[in-house]
């Protein structure tokens, strides 16, 4: 498992660092939230909806804080998130990997505390978004683990850019072959305003599918998901619009061009209960990669990472030994 330093010159305990940027420690749960103590800081960031942050940089990170390999063999990991939820739903995930490895986990455009995204945006914007987070890790080995969206903005990313990544990890990547209007139509239905966060994760703890997510991973996208109203409501990040957007215009998303120009090894996984990604198409998909393999992971759905991220890590492990990052740290109990 990875110990995150919250450690500044100072010995300060870091907030989850959204912008990197040090602030003292501060505990954040909402109210209702599952009794268990993490041992990551949640950052405030600004919670007014609307309001911009010109020091802000849309990304995270994790820093492991003891490993007996030199900081120079720790790779890092960038992950990205899935439509209409953030960088911090990776914590639980990234928490539970037995692989030493810095972990950055962006807000992707129009998401948590990233810019907002254009209206006549595509989906290029999001391999923006990858390659920026890449240029300013710093140098060495770059891995990318994706989740729908993030899987293929991982993809896109690569293709542009071939060689920015060494491994990619694609978890149910949306390579959309036909329009199906039912994901917009529930994404545009979505309730965008609430009374507070307590109200959003009792509402969210009873309906699927957010229902179903594991209690922790529920919390922090609670925490990073919403932004506060000048009246004390609080408001979607990625607004309804924003993710029906996104799925209307995933038809239009040039994946197929950029598949024979992904230059690194590359895992695309579904989930063997997913009704979102088939396995022929995806493993057609495959096919066009230089050099790819297609998995399916035994129990988990398209939402499978968020659900149990336990088990997906379990899962990243495997692929991690599988691709040389056979070195793992001893689970911390």
């Amino acid at each position: 498992m990875i110990t995150p330093d919250f450690r500044s010159a100072r010995a300060i305990p870091l907030w989850w660092d959204r912008r990197a940027r040090i602030v003292p420690e501060r505990k954040h749960v909402p109210a209702r939230a599952p009794a268990r103590e993490s041992e990551f800081r949640r950052e405030p960031v600004d919670d007014v909806a609307g309001t911009a942050d010109p020091r802000y940089k849309p990304w995270s990170h994790y820093r492991p804080e003891k490993t007996e390999n030199p900081a120079s063999t720790i790779r890092t990991a960038l992950f990205c998130h899935a439509a209409g939820f953030t960088g911090l739903t990776w914590r639980s995930c990234v928490e539970e990997l037995r692989t030493p490895l810095r972990a950055i986990a962006p807000d992707l455009r129009g998401h948590g505390c990233a810019p907002p995204l254009a209206e006549d945006a595509d989906w290029g914007v999001f391999a923006d978004d990858v390659l920026a987070a890449a240029r300013d890790r710093g140098s060495g080995p770059l891995i990318g683990v994706g989740h729908s969206l993030g899987g293929t903005a991982l993809l896109l990313a690569e293709a542009r850019a071939p060689g920015t990544f060494d491994l990619l990890v694609c978890f149910e990547p949306v390579l959309a072959t036909r329009h199906d209007p039912a994901f917009a139509e529930a994404a545009a239905r979505r309730r965008p305003v609430f009374p507070s966060r307590a109200d959003v994760l009792a509402r969210y703890s009873a309906r699927p599918p957010l229902s179903r997510l594991a209690p922790e991973v529920l919390v922090d996208y609670v925490d990073s998901g919403l932004a506060v109203e000048p009246d004390g409501r609080v408001r979607l990040r990625c607004a309804p619009a924003v993710e029906a957007h996104l799925f209307r215009t995933a038809i239009s998303c040039p994946w197929r061009e950029a598949l024979p120009r992904v230059a690194c090894p590359t895992f695309l996984l579904r989930g063997s209960e997913s009704t979102v990604v088939a396995g022929e198409p995806l493993r057609a998909a495959c096919a066009d990669l230089p050099d790819g393999r297609s998995r399916e992971v035994p129990g988990l759905d398209h939402l499978g990472p968020l659900v149990d991220p336990g088990a997906f890590a379990a899962v990243l492990d495997g692929i991690f030994a599988e691709s040389g990052l056979s070195r793992t740290a001893p689970r911390v109990t």
